[in-house]
């Protein structure tokens, strides 16, 4: 299963230990792989700095790191889809990855459900369909 995470929620996992555990044994099992852009490593560094209060050097470590367990692609194209521009980079990696799901908690995104067969749904909706995976 192909997935790609939202800023939004690399960014909650990566600030608790109990998701990031979750994480770490979805990839060690080959449960999931994790699909990221350097755009999604990017705004997942700025956060972690400005949102976290992280050094730079410990945040580019933190998203360095996640790129290492991570698929990182390169979008082609980037489609005018949302009303958020940082939001279409986020489907164009999806797309770019050939991602099955797509989890995150913006609102702007989960509206659309389903975009070129990728499914856009919650961290709770996501748990849900790994319990019947």
């Amino acid at each position: 299963m192909r997935v790609l995470f939202d800023t939004n929620i690399l960014i909650k996992i990566l600030a608790r230990r109990g998701e990031l555990l979750v994480f770490r044994n979805l990839l060690l099992h080959n449960e999931v792989a994790h699909i990221t852009s350097e755009f999604i490593l990017d705004e997942t560094e700025r956060v972690l700095v400005e949102a976290l209060g992280l050094t730079k050097q410990k945040a580019k470590a933190a998203t360095r790191a996640l790129a290492k367990v991570s698929e990182v692609v390169t979008p082609t194209t980037i489609e005018q889809i949302c009303r958020d521009p940082s939001d279409d980079h986020i489907l164009a990696a999806a797309i770019a990855g050939r991602v099955d799901y797509l989890v995150t908690a913006d609102q702007d995104l989960l509206v659309l459900g389903e975009h070129k067969g990728i499914r856009i749904m919650t961290m709770a909706d996501f748990k849900q369909v790994l319990k019947h995976e």
